[in-house]
């Protein structure tokens, strides 16, 4: 199977996964790291106040010790946060183009290593880095090329579906309000309204970007991998 198939049947497997609980949280927490990190390093950058702990929980979900008084600054905080986490994706896809999937591999420990040194700070957030750096350093250990092929595919797809994902989940949650409705919470939901709209336009622009101009995919190639992927998944399933 060739790489732009790979490509596409992980971009699939991100998706279904994201759906199914047990899994979910485990490989969505990446993407919550790397978002919760931007936002420390957004803080810190912007003088809003000291903030070099983050916690990742259970549910999937992580948070930062930084307390932002401003709401307006709390919105552009997340929208940095998210954007951060697209450049990065669209990074790791340059990479794949590139067939550099060690690089992908390294940059994954690399990060996760240096967030349990400096930033995370709670039992479940430091178990699980250290879970998913003994996952990653396997194969690297046994120097199983296939295995690190198809590990840093599927990492850089999960990050860019969670990205789409979360932009619909900032929609969705900026319509939710608290207490009885007003004409001060519609305009109070603004904001969040207009980052969200933002991140879901700028993350669908970057997979056509990604596919367009990194991995430089045209309509009728997709097709034929789609074609291929759906007779090699036919042939297996007889």
């Amino acid at each position: 199977m060739s790489t732009t198939s790979l490509i596409l049947l992980y971009l699939a497997a991100a998706l279904a996964i994201s759906r199914l609980p047990m899994f979910r949280v485990y490989f969505s927490l990446c993407n919550t790291l790397i978002e919760k990190i931007i936002h420390v390093l957004a803080v810190v950058v912007t003088r809003e106040g000291k903030s070099n702990k983050i916690k990742l929980y259970k549910n999937g979900s992580g948070e930062t010790t930084s307390n932002v008084n401003s709401k307006i600054k709390k919105v552009m905080i997340v929208y940095i946060g998210y954007t951060g986490t697209l450049i990065i994706a669209l990074g790791l896809f340059y990479l794949l183009s590139s067939y550099k999937f060690l690089f992908v591999i390294y940059f994954f420990i690399g990060l996760l290593v240096i967030s349990i040194l400096l930033w995370i700070r709670n039992f479940f957030g430091v178990i699980w880095a250290l879970s998913f750096v003994v996952l990653l350093a396997v194969p690297l250990y046994c120097r199983n090329e296939l295995a690190i092929m198809h590990i840093s595919i599927f990492l850089s797809s999960l990050i860019l579906i969670q990205a789409i994902i979360n932009a619909l989940q900032v929609i969705r949650q900026s319509f939710n309000t608290e207490g009885k409705p007003g004409a001060k919470t519609k305009i109070a939901r603004i904001p969040a309204i207009i980052c969200g709209v933002a991140l879901l336009g700028q993350s669908l622009y970057a997979t056509y970007f990604i596919f367009n101009h990194v991995l430089k995919y045209k309509v009728a190639m997709i097709r034929f991998e789609l074609l291929e992927i759906y007779q090699i998944m036919e042939k297996f399933i007889t």
